[in-house]
């Protein structure tokens, strides 16, 4: 009866062992309470970076707008009238667009061709004749139990697929019993719709042509026209109205053929949407600046999660450095971009002088590209500057060629012009080693060796093998199409060895060569025709094209990385994604609170074995002395009943 009573906590021995285990377990936990901190802070940190890499990802779009020119590729355009009494065409222009003027006149609108039957039936009603026609090209087979419904839709049948007729079919209902059927073409232009009876006369039965089979004047709705207009009053033709091809970059959409009317068309490069651009990049880069300060300033009361970090730091300091550093090889008095109106003030942020850039952009466009934009230049024939990597320093470079690179080639040497393929069928494998691919052609007796090229060629199209087969006399040459020691030819037959004239006595292979030579006195490893600079040089992160066909000084490159390019390579470092210093930072908390999580849970595991021992200890401990009372008591009873009997 003892063990309930002694259960209850402190019941027997008079004190609440429980709440000393739990105080002995929770001094035992300090070091689990201390890595949970820890691990709180790691994620409050984490929850910033990913803000932080946010507000830099902002900062490196805007500052990407700048450094490849989009900022300040957008064109205008407007329209004004010189003569008439309405605007005869509207236009809209891309980056490749030049500044410029243009005087449209339209003599003519583009039409679509609109044919109507002019024999009407009942729709519903059975024509009563087989035949086939055909429309642009593409033939309708009627039955005599087809009606025009039926009709209309084998004609829109066949205006779908890879090859549509471009003609539309419906049915135009004049009175009860007088159905008669439409035809509209698709597209605009002289071309319209062609349509020829080819067995039957399904054509004339409908009123679309007479008994020769011309077309009736009383069938045509519409005339197919083809635009006619002047830009610069030189004559042009096009089947639309939406013409794209007339001024590059330049769509002009032409809406009326007013006789002597003057459209004049003025394309601009596009000053509020640069404006905008430098706007933005403005307020995203004031937006980081916020986030920096707010970050970087403690009080007495909390501490911002990633004060003192250097992720912090480092853009805190560098930024700023960029924005005020001059650009090499920009104009003198346009070589920071202070004064391009970007100004950075006492507290940090940024502004934008409106009036500066305006005047800038307007008149001085290729300086203002230069202070933003990269710019690769090359300077030599058949040398062009192909790219280069964030790693890659601004600066001139010359280029040395010591060796031009060259293509695989193989040819046959004696062969008589007919192949004998003796007692077993011959054949050859071809394998393209730059695209990996491989074709088999079959080589027989009495095959010529135009006969053989043709074979060759073919399955070297078919198969998507850059190779070329040719005959020069008598023999078979092949050719690869790109350059490099990775693009070869490799022949494997089979069946040679017992024919008089075969061609090829064995299996064979050839390979190109790769460009070699230097970029500013730097060895760079060729590929094909391509240059690429070396690790750990000056010349790391540049490739270079080289097609030209002498050795020795070959010209030289130039990288100019204006302030967009700069700012973007900078944040490259913090955002590139696993190699960047926030992911590597981010990655370092997550392992941290991972490793935290371990040990919190195996001290917590520890504490609560320790627990259940101390627990049963003293529940040991109370059932004792719960024994010993009872002993007390009992003893106590006999001395009392032994002293009475006395």
């Amino acid at each position: 009866m003892t063990s309930p009573l002694s259960s209850i906590s402190g019941l027997i021995s008079g004190f609440n062992y429980r709440d000393l285990v739990d105080a002995i377990i929770a001094q035992a936990r300090v070091p689990a309470d201390r890595w949970e901190a820890q691990s709180s802070a790691n994620t409050a940190q984490t929850t910033a970076l990913n803000t932080y890499r946010g507000l830099l990802d902002k900062v490196r779009t805007a500052a990407k707008t700048l450094r490849t020119g989009t900022a300040f590729d957008a064109m205008s355009t407007t329209t004004s009238v010189l003569s008439g009494t309405r605007a005869i065409a509207s236009a809209t222009a891309d980056a490749t667009a030049t500044a410029g003027s243009y005087q449209i006149k339209v003599d003519q609108l583009a039409k679509a061709e609109k044919l109507a039957g002019t024999i009407g039936r009942d729709a519903a009603t059975a024509l009563g004749a087989a035949g086939t026609f055909t429309v642009n090209g593409q033939t309708v087979t009627v039955a005599a139990t087809d009606t025009l419904t039926t009709l209309r839709d084998s004609i829109n049948a066949l205006n779908s697929g890879a090859t549509p007729t471009g003609v539309t079919a419906t049915i135009l209902t004049v009175a009860p019993g007088d159905a008669r059927l439409i035809l509209t073409s698709a597209k605009s232009g002289a071309a319209g719709i062609a349509l020829a009876d080819t067995l039957g006369t399904t054509l004339q039965t409908l009123g679309f042509q007479d008994i020769n089979g011309a077309e009736l004047s009383g069938s045509v709705l519409v005339n197919g026209a083809d635009a006619l207009f002047r830009v610069d009053d030189i004559p042009l033709t096009r089947t639309s109205n939406v013409v794209t091809d007339a001024i590059t970059g330049v769509t002009l959409t032409l809406t009326a053929d007013d006789v002597g009317a003057v459209t004049n068309v003025q394309v601009d490069r596009f000053l509020d949407a640069a404006r905008t651009s430098m706007q933005g990049f403005v307020d995203a880069y004031n937006g980081l600046v916020a986030f920096l300060k707010a970050q970087g300033t403690a009080s007495t009361s909390s501490t911002p999660p990633l004060y003192g970090q250097s992720v912090i730091r480092t853009a805190r300091a560098q930024l700023p450095s960029l924005l005020l550093e001059a650009v090499g090889g920009a104009a003198a008095d346009l070589a920071t971009v202070g004064q391009a109106g970007l100004s950075l003030t006492r507290d940090g942020t940024l502004t934008l002088d409106s009036a500066k850039f305006d005047d800038a952009f307007k008149n001085r466009q290729g300086d203002l590209r230069t202070l933003f934009t990269e710019q690769r230049t090359a300077t030599g024939a058949g040398l062009s500057f192909v790219s280069s990597a964030q790693t890659a320093t601004g600066g001139a470079r010359a280029i040395d060629i010591t060796a031009i690179a060259t293509k695989a080639t193989l040819s046959t040497t004696g062969f008589a012009g007919t192949y004998d393929a003796g007692g077993t069928a011959d054949g050859v494998t071809v394998t393209d080693t730059n695209s990996g691919r491989t074709t088999t052609v079959a080589l027989t007796t009495g095959m010529s060796t135009a006969d053989i090229v043709l074979a060759l060629q073919t399955a070297f199209d078919t198969d998507g093998l850059n190779l070329t087969a040719t005959q020069v006399g008598n023999e078979i040459q092949l050719d690869q199409l790109n350059f490099g020691l990775g693009a070869g030819i490799g022949l494997a037959f089979t069946g040679l060895g017992d024919g008089a004239a075969e061609a090829w006595s064995a299996d064979t292979s050839a390979a190109g060569t790769d460009v070699a030579g230097t970029i500013g006195g730097f060895a760079a490893t060729g590929m094909g025709q391509l240059l690429v600079g070396t690790s750990g040089t000056d010349a790391e992160g540049l490739t270079v094209q080289y097609t030209g066909l002498t050795i020795g000084a070959a010209g030289s490159i130039n990288l100019s990385l204006g302030a967009g390019a700069r700012i973007e390579r900078l944040l490259d470092q913090f955002l590139n994604t696993g190699s960047g210093l926030i992911d590597s930072k981010v990655s370092a908390l997550d392992t941290s609170n991972a490793r935290l999580a371990t040990r919190v849970s195996a001290l917590d595991a520890r504490l609560e074995r320790r627990r259940a021992v101390l627990l049963a200890n003293f529940l040991q401990m109370e059932t004792a002395i719960a024994r010993l009372k009872q002993q007390s008591t009992s003893l106590l009873g006999s001395t009392g009943t032994s002293n009475s009997s006395s």
